[in-house]
């Protein structure tokens, strides 16, 4: 009889649902271990965070729905980090039990049960996860929710997890029984030496014992580094029954631009095993790998005897989880009107040079310069792009990211060429067979983004648009590609008496959806803002699309794959409709593609992370960690680390920088998690009533504050300011910004901007000048200003501090529900500590 399994999370441990919200992924599996034809499904709107956690849990429904009697299915590219968002996830132990109690009672079971495997023993083992639920019946609601954590075991520990043997002649697949109900064991009675289960975790850890088993397959370079895997006991007895292969931008964040290559390598090593040979499932979430990935099944798909077609499938999430209820997909949705305007033929040559030299240098290997024309290329579209000309953009933001700090000379960067282009010609030196090459680009370069001072094509576009009768009212919403350019915007001059509502393109969807603007306009068009505009289920009729050439990259490629998978059939209209519109506009379809496949392919992640600074510069010791990503990671002696623990209520425990050592797993705040935990921060309940404090004392000061105009009384702060501090420059313009922070439109994203100075020693001076003494300015920074802005790495240490903070805060719980998805993400940021330095103080890290 089928079990229904429910699951949860552990940052929300009382709520349990199902997998609808990913059984078309698991029917994908199911379907392939049944026909063993290859697919490639791609997880659109939302990303599904990487496939390890689906292929864990296809095992836990193949069991529990009694479909398979026993799986081996292989995990590639396997990577340690894969195994952490699993053990963020909880498995009911009541469904568990119930699933081996009805496989231990089925009358049928000799038929089915092979002798060689435990089939027994891991029926005892789950059966034993009964008398946990009745032993939690009476508690209290605070403890209830601890022994939930506790006496629920996680996805992990619930699965035969076997990692690829890396040494030659070792065996492929060690036993593994120390993971079996690892932390269940720890904390309950079944750990006991007489509960009588120590033999059936022995089976159930034992790859060749084991009836349901992921093995991990490493990422070769060729078919060779796999056959010894491939090649092992298990599979020979047992056969392989599936190969997930996981292109999701988690699942090849080791093996980057090299992935199509290994990827062909594990098809060849697959295509020779002796005997049925199993399905691949391509699981991927962006358009362009999906695209390249089915191209390379379907050419091994036609080398297989007998023919078996690969598929292409999709996987409509509107959420970032496979967890929960199946989204309704509408039968039909409205239509709307599509306008586009992006030409600008006199670009399209610089692209596909630009385009050419970057493949080059990647294929000869010179990674750092072929990263410098990636970024080359990103400039080239945002300032094409900019709504407003680069010098009155260079101007506000001068007055905006003012410091001298890292994060805010790169904000400055963003509008000023010479800083951009400089990283290129470096790359001269590294590379001096591309030199010329690179010279003669970056001429071009000048020459083009030179005309661009006064008004950008865009900017003159969309002041255009904006002018026309009946354009620029409330009901319309212009959509910017970053929420910084959208900063700069909303603070000229030009913007000062819009009526329009302005947000940025990653928080557009969610805009559509409460405001419901009846005309949009979409300046810079990216794959974020196409998703909202094919999905959007508001009264939207009328969206103008305003860019250049060199915007629309990965456009035709994400509308393309709409169109043609069946999954996303509800869209397919719009997507037609948007198609013809880019077409009409002046898109560069093939160009699109090659560019949009090079820049992504060409991304290196960050070296360093500095988290000592705090608005001084700090120059006491630093505890260096080298995790086993190559990443580095520097904090104070003092400074707070979350350590991975399993066993906990939350996952992760506070220790300090001093007391980590090699092996054990921290949490990184790299840069793919930082900007989602700011946003979590800044938008829980906490942090919003403090800014909210801090905007109403600023509105009584203002006031207070003498003056008939804002200018007047910005000059007198400024006087006060200057009798603090002499050296306090001409501050007026930041001094009206700060006095009218309760009153300042909102900013891209929704939210309130602090609308303070960027650095502590500037607000100490303005918050004495109107009367607030130093203890009560250090708490409105430190709880008020600090946590609803972006990570800077001069407030490194203050940032951290309040991730940690927020993470093991219980009242964060109403965050993660809202965030969906986040949790994981959190969870796949843990990275292996492989080294520990202590740096003494002085001169070296200061």
């Amino acid at each position: 009889m089928p079990t229904v399994v429910r699951y949860a999370t552990t940052a929300d441990p009382t709520h349990w649902t199902s997998i609808e919200a990913g059984r078309p992924l698991l029917d994908a599996m199911f379907t392939g271990v049944k026909d063993t034809a290859d697919r490639a499904i791609m997880s659109w709107p939302s990303k599904p965070g990487g496939a390890f956690v689906a292929t864990c849990i296809f095992l836990r429904e193949a069991r529990a729905s009694g479909r398979l009697a026993h799986a081996t299915v292989g995990y590639w590219p396997w990577r340690e980090g894969a195994l952490r968002a699993a053990r963020s996830i909880l498995v009911n132990p009541d469904d568990v039990a119930c699933t081996s109690l009805n496989a231990y009672n089925d009358a049928k079971k000799g038929e089915w049960q092979a002798g060689a495997l435990a089939h027994q023993s891991l029926c005892m083992l789950e059966m034993r996860l009964r008398d946990l639920v009745r032993s939690r019946a009476s508690s209290t609601t605070i403890a209830n929710v601890k022994s939930i954590v506790i006496r629920s075991p996680t996805l992990l520990e619930t699965t035969s997890v076997f990692a690829p043997g890396r040494q030659k002649g070792a065996t492929p697949y060690e036993g593994a029984p120390e993971q079996v109900l690892r932390r269940v064991r720890k904390y309950t009675s079944m750990g006991e030496p007489n509960a009588g289960l120590v033999e059936h975790v022995g089976a159930v850890g034992d790859p060749a014992r084991a009836p349901f088993v992921l093995l991990g397959l490493p990422a070769a370079h060729t078919s060779e580094g796999l056959n010894r895997h491939l090649g092992s006991s298990r599979i020979k007895q047992h056969g392989l029954d599936l190969v997930v292969a996981d292109l999701t931008r988690v699942g090849r964040s080791e093996i980057h631009e090299d992935w199509e290559k290994r990827l062909e390598a594990l098809l060849a090593a697959i295509d020779s095993i002796e005997g049925r040979r199993p399905s691949v499932l391509v699981v991927t979430e962006e358009s362009f790998v999906q695209r390249r990935a089915f191209r390379l099944l379907k050419g091994h798909a036609e080398t297989r005897r007998p023919k078996l077609k690969a598929q292409q499938l999709g996987l409509y999430l509107e959420h970032p989880t496979l967890l929960g209820p199946a989204p309704e997909i509408p039968s039909e949705i409205g239509p709307i009107t599509f306008q586009a305007d992006i030409k600008d033929a006199s670009l399209a040559p610089l692209r596909t040079e630009l385009v050419t030299l970057g493949r080059r240098m990647r294929e000869e290997g010179a990674s750092y310069a072929a990263e410098a024309v990636s970024r080359t290329l990103a400039f080239v579209r945002r300032c094409a792009s900019l709504p407003l000309g680069l010098t009155e953009a260079r101007e506000i933001a001068d007055v905006l990211y003012d410091e001298d700090e890292e994060f805010d000379a790169a904000l400055r960067a963003m509008f000023r060429p010479k800083m951009v282009l400089s990283d290129l010609l470096a790359a001269c030196e590294v590379h001096p067979t591309f030199a010329n090459d690179i010279r003669i680009a970056v001429q071009k370069i000048e020459a083009k983004v030179s005309m661009w001072e006064q008004d950008t094509p865009v900017a003159a576009k969309l002041a255009e648009l904006l002018a026309a009768p009946g354009i620029d009212t409330p009901k319309t919403t212009v959509a910017l590609p970053d929420r910084r350019v959208g900063e700069v915007f909303l603070a000229s001059d030009r913007a000062v008496h819009y009526r329009c509502a302005v947000v940025d393109h990653r928080n557009l969807a969610s805009h559509l959806a409460s405001e419901a603007p009846e005309r949009l306009v979409v300046v810079g068009p990216t794959p974020e803002a196409i998703q909202a505009l094919l999905t959007t289920r508001s009264s939207l009729k009328t969206a103008y699309l305003l860019g250049d050439a060199s915007g629309s990259a990965l456009l035709s490629a994400e509308l393309t794959s709409i169109e043609v998978i069946a999954a996303f059939s509800a869209f397919a209209a719009r997507a037609r409709a948007l198609i013809a519109a880019l077409k009409r506009g002046g898109s560069d379809e093939a160009l699109d593609q090659a560019e949009a496949e090079f820049s992504v392919a060409s991304v290196i992640k960050e070296r360093e992370i500095d988290l000592t600074q705090s608005d001084e510069a700090y120059r006491g010791e630093v505890v260096q960690l080298t995790m086993q990503s190559g990443l580095r990671l520097d904090y104070r002696p003092g400074g707070e680390i979350l350590l991975l623990s399993p066993g906990e209520l939350r996952p992760f425990e506070r220790i300090q920088a001093r007391e980590v050592e090699p092996g054990q797993r921290i949490l990184v705040l790299d840069a793919s998690i930082r900007e989602p935990l700011r946003l979590a921060i800044a938008g829980s309940r906490k942090s919003q009533q403090q800014l909210a404090q801090y905007h109403a004392r600023i509105a009584e000061i203002y006031s207070k504050t003498p003056g008939s105009t804002k200018a007047d009384k910005a000059r007198r702060v400024l006087e006060k300011m200057r009798e603090i501090d002499p050296s306090t420059g001409d501050e007026i313009d930041n001094i009206k910004r700060w006095l009218t922070a309760d009153v300042a439109r909102p900013t891209p994203e929704g939210s309130r901007a602090p609308g303070a100075a960027r650095d502590w020693k500037r607000f100490l001076v303005f918050m004495k000048s109107v009367g607030v003494d130093e203890n009560l300015a250090s708490l409105y920074w430190k709880f008020a200003v600090l946590p609803a802005r972006s990570y800077r790495a001069q407030e490194g240490h203050l940032f951290n501090q309040r991730v940690v903070q927020f993470v093991l805060d219980p009242e964060s719980t109403g965050v993660w529900k809202v965030m969906q998805g986040l949790w994981q993400q959190v969870m796949e940021s843990v990275d292996v500590v492989e080294e520990v330095t202590t740096i003494t103080g002085g001169d070296q890290n200061g």
